[in-house]
């Protein structure tokens, strides 16, 4: 029994800065990324499956604010890391 697992992105949608007034530096200051992702786990030899899950991930610039420590989006899917350097540059 060889369980894979299938990760798709579904929708990406960006959120503008919190506060206008807020800082570049803070994440109330810089937009938000929500990503939806679609998780589809299956094996040839189980007829239960294939089962697919749904999974909303939030993400903001910082990781942490007080360092100015930028969020690491490299286990992302490309698209997403793209729309994130895209948005906070």
């Amino acid at each position: 029994m060889a369980i894979t697992k299938t990760t798709s992105v579904q929708r990406v949608e960006v959120y503008p800065s919190m506060d206008t007034e807020a800082e570049a530096g803070t994440n109330a200051g810089n937009a938000t990324v929500m990503c939806v992702y679609e998780d589809a786990m299956d094996d040839p030899d189980d007829t239960d499956l294939p089962v697919t899950a749904t999974r909303v991930k939030h993400i903001l610039k910082y990781s942490d604010e007080e360092n100015a420590t930028a969020t690491d989006v490299s286990g992302e899917a490309q698209l997403v890391q793209d729309i994130c350097g895209a948005v906070w540059s």
